[in-house]
């Protein structure tokens, strides 16, 4: 077990420092729940005050003891005084009554400065605890960990080397207490929590341990459920003994466990038959109420789940759909196979047919589902929807998937379904006219009003007309917050399709700002393809941008999310974007070999994606020095844009063109800041290039931003105006900071794009790697080809060597 470094406690630490500076004081205390870290921020204290100090421990089993905690302690002579010694009392609460009268005294004489460590909740011998009344000597309450605190003693522990899901799990768990932590990691430790909840589980009466089970079976719990089970009396007992808290929650008041962990202790050591019986009483209580509040619906499942006893199976029916969205797919199964054993049929095996899919199951769910319609047209709209996913998203069947909505008769549900599914074929117009379909139905179910806005927002965006966009993202939100328990996957759907439509208009900053909102929320409720959905995103977000590192990370976790369950058939696009990261870090192989994984699972769903990852295929090329290729594979992406009615995509891809060193073909009529952007590159105009640069920057184009700053510094200096490429240099290196990672033409070689042909551009990028020789065989041409064209290169650059044309290119100049 590592050593943990001294984390989160700086300012204690610096607050101790300048009370022991201060001579008027004569002591302070340290406060706060088992697990924080006294003990270690007093031994920190001891080692920065540098001073002669002893150390006294209160202990249980000596407190019955006179005199024996202080028994070691050097007589008063021998102190050095208030300015020199420093005297610590660790578990101050556990002194015995003479040895606390002798510190006391030590403390009163002047004889050394006392440091002192108390338990919150426990009490002081009234002779120490007069030293802290009337604000003569200070008391710090320690507070949580902060959560970077806790992420760096996770990081140091682990290596880093754990997946960001357990890390999520080990923070929420942790509570910001390291001790809790250490037990996660590690399991129970001697002295840690795990023996401290069990010695006071054990010291309590049979009334108050059963409030303080019902607790750990259901937290939190209603005061007045606990109140009804076990009285009144018993309640306050257990909120007295410290393992129980109660607080406010709107007008409810609820109880929980002091920390997350003790939970787990509790239950551990709970009879089977007594976790049943305290769940079906749970249960009982919350049934008997009018259950309007939200997550009602998911307690009374779960509950009647534990409890073993299902008595309104419907409850258990909604709770699986809602824990779908808040509480994860294991849980939802399990209350979708409860109510399937309770109510067997063909709208239970859809639910679990639906559950096991979003898990990447698709086998198990498919013996579940008939290929026939039903007969009894109440089940027809269920089975065209579950039919219609099944066949698209496992086997990229869009006409399979068509003919099974055909089979609702129009019903907005399957419309708004069939609009989700068009979006993301990559047939934007026919989604956007199927979402306005099922918006103008007034009648149209909340769930179908939800898919529709998300299908609208996109499909609109991705087509040119962000007003539109933008009214059914509104429209969209407002019926997500009014439906958000009986929705749970509605914001995230509703917000996916914002996210992907500020992509498509090249907005990158407020698609990131979107993305991290719904990482954050994902994060929270702990569900498992929420957080994968929007690490997908977020990292394109954040790769467009051009933060590299935050792509990587987000990209990665998706990678591993979605190999474990790709539902939505999205591996491959995740796949492309990672590749793509690697592409602008110039690192050629690891791009490739991702792009690679990405075609060989040639996935036909999610072709609304294909023009991004020809995009991005492009530049995995062009870091593989396939400069040809990267041309080819922009204009590829721009093709397929405009093919699908996707201007700001096709001109975003067509600037790529331009920014790899190739011609675009058409003129692009997408955001206005590319058409400034490529005129100004024309142009070479500094002025002009430098406004075409802030254009981006307001987009959260951070490397396009770059690339164009970078290059009004070349186009000022060629024309004298050195004042001027100063400070465009500046705003160049103020963008970089916020791209430090990205390797582009116009950023490591601004001169090339306009001085060099695409062939001299591609012998010069492989020359600067490989001798003449494996530079001819990679082009296909003959040697004498590539030193000719070498030499009209170094002649352009002004130039005459390899090891100048590395330095130029900001390769490794150690070659020869």
């Amino acid at each position: 077990m590592r050593s943990w470094p001294f984390e989160g406690r700086r300012h204690e630490l610096a607050t101790i420092r300048a009370t022991f500076a201060d001579p008027d004081v004569p002591a302070l205390l340290l406060r706060a729940p088992a697990g924080f870290g006294k003990t270690r921020l007093a031994r920190e204290a001891v080692d920065a005050l540098d001073r002669h100090h002893a150390w006294v421990c209160g202990t249980r089993a000596a407190r019955a003891i006179p005199l024996a905690a202080v028994a070691t302690l050097p007589p008063e002579p021998a102190w050095a005084g208030r300015e020199k010694s420093v005297l610590v009392v660790d578990d101050a609460n556990l002194l015995d009554d003479a040895s606390s009268a002798v510190i006391a005294g030590v403390v009163a004489s002047g004889a050394a400065f006392a440091l002192f460590t108390l338990r919150s909740g426990e009490p002081l011998a009234d002779c120490l605890a007069r030293l802290f009344k009337d604000d003569e000597a200070p008391v710090i309450d320690l507070p949580a960990l902060s959560d970077a605190a806790i992420d760096r003693l996770i990081a140091h522990d682990t290596g880093g080397s754990i997946d960001r899901a357990s890390h999520r799990r080990l923070r929420k768990g942790a509570w910001g207490n390291p001790l809790a932590l250490r037990e996660l990691l590690h399991g129970a430790v001697p002295g840690g929590l795990t023996e401290l909840v069990a010695a006071r589980l054990d010291g309590l009466d049979t009334a108050t341990r059963r409030v303080v089970e019902l607790v750990a079976c259901g937290e939190p719990v209603p005061l007045a459920f606990l109140e009804r089970l076990a009285g009144p009396k018993a309640v306050a007992a257990a909120e007295d003994s410290g393992l129980v808290v109660c607080e406010r929650s709107d007008s409810r008041l609820h109880a929980r466990l002091d920390h997350p962990l003790f939970g787990e202790v509790l239950r551990s050591r709970m009879a089977v038959a007594r976790f049943r019986e305290l769940h079906r009483a749970l249960a009982g209580q919350l049934l008997a109420t009018p259950m309007r509040r939200h997550g009602d619906t998911l307690l009374a499942a779960l509950w009647q789940l534990e409890g073993g006893r299902i008595v309104r199976p419907g409850l258990v029916r909604d709770g699986a759909r809602e824990a779908i969205g808040r509480a994860g797919l294991p849980l939802a199964e399990r209350l979708a196979r409860a109510y399937r054993d309770t109510v067997p049929g063909a709208t239970a095996d859809r639910l679990l047919a639906e559950i096991l899919e979003y898990q990447g199951r698709g086998d198990e769910a498919a013996g579940l589902l008939v290929d026939e319609p039903p007969a009894q047209p109440a089940e027809l709209l269920d089975w065209a929807i579950a039919r219609s996913e099944r066949l698209y998203w496992a086997g990229g069947d869009l006409a399979g998937a068509d003919q099974a909505l055909d089979a609702a008769g129009g019903h907005p549900t399957a419309e708004a379904q069939r609009a989700f599914m068009y979006f993301f074929a990559g047939r934007c117009e026919a989604a956007a006219d199927a979402a306005r379909r099922v918006l103008a139905h007034d009648d149209a179910e909340p769930r179908a009003a939800a898919w529709a806005a998300a299908a609208g927002t996109a499909s609109l965006a991705f087509l040119g007309n962000p007003e539109q966009a933008d009214a059914i993202r509104a429209r969209g939100e407002r019926l997500v917050a009014r439906h958000a328990a009986t929705l749970p996957w509605a914001w995230f759907q509703v917000g996916i399709g914002a996210c992907l439509g500020a992509l498509a208009r090249g907005e990158a900053g407020t698609a990131a700002a979107i993305a991290a909102d719904g990482y954050a929320r994902a994060s929270e409720q702990g569900v498992p393809m929420m957080v994968c959905g929007w690490a997908l995103y977020g990292g394109i977000a954040a790769t467009t941008r051009g933060d590299l590192a935050l792509g990587d990370r987000l990209l990665s976790e998706a990678v591993t999310g979605f190999t474990a369950a790709d539902t939505f058939r999205l591996l491959r696009c995740c796949l492309a974007a990672h590749a793509w990261v690697f592409a602008l870090r110039g690192d050629g192989p690891r791009a490739k070999a991702l792009m690679e994984r990405a075609d060989a699972l040639g996935d036909r769903a999610n072709e609304v994606f294909a023009p991004w990852i020809a995009g991005w295929r492009a530049w995995v090329s062009h870091a593989d020095r396939d400069m040809r290729g990267a041309v080819a594979h922009a204009r590829r992406a721009a093709e397929l844009a405009r093919a699908a009615g996707m201007p700001g995509v096709a001109a975003l891809a067509a600037y790529d063109v331009l920014r790899l060193g190739g011609k675009p073909e058409q003129a692009p009529h997408g955001p206005e800041a590319v058409g400034t952007a490529m005129r100004a590159i024309a142009e070479g105009h500094g002025r002009r290039l430098a406004d075409a640069a802030e254009a981006f920057a307001r987009l959260g184009l951070w490397t396009h931003a770059a690339e164009l700053a970078v290059t009004a510094v070349d186009a000022h200096r060629r024309t004298g105006h050195h004042g001027l490429a100063a400070l465009a240099a500046a705003r160049s290196a103020e963008l970089r900071r916020h791209c430090p990672e990205v390797r582009t033409p116009l950023i490591t070689m601004p001169d090339l794009g306009a001085a060099l042909s695409v062939r001299e551009r591609e012998v010069a990028l492989l020359a600067a790697r490989y001798p003449s020789k494996e530079v001819a065989t990679r082009l296909k041409i003959a040697v004498a080809t590539v030193n000719n064209t070498l030499a009209r290169v170094y002649a352009k650059l002004g130039i005459n060597s390899r090891a100048q044309l590395r330095g130029l290119l900001g390769e490794d100049t150690g070659r020869g």
